[in-house]
């Protein structure tokens, strides 16, 4: 994750979930998809420390926000999920999402 915003190919989004799906049905650009990497890895940061600020924060992928096929408008990759994993506990505070 933390590769593809080095990349440029991801981006950190705080937008309420209902507007992220009418942007997307819309095609249009989330504020945050042209976000600097540096500004993205830290809400990443603060998405896994499992804090309150970071839970309102989701790892989106740069994909193609006009594409026909709706999943492949900039999905969700990671969320923050504070509830303990059955193997690693409470280890990580964000996952891998499969919802698109």
């Amino acid at each position: 994750a933390k590769q593809m915003i080095q990349q440029g190919l991801a981006f950190m989004d705080d937008t309420p979930q209902e507007q992220m799906k009418t942007e997307r049905a819309n095609r249009q650009d989330s504020k945050h998809r042209n976000q600097a990497p540096e500004e993205a890895l830290k809400y990443f940061d603060l998405m896994c420390s499992g804090s309150p600020e970071g839970a309102v924060f989701c790892l989106r992928a740069k994909i193609d926000m006009k594409s026909n096929n709706g999943t492949m408008r900039d999905p969700v990759l990671y969320r923050q999920n504070l509830t303990p994993h059955h193997r690693s506990g409470t280890k990580y505070k964000a996952y891998p999402t499969y919802d698109l």
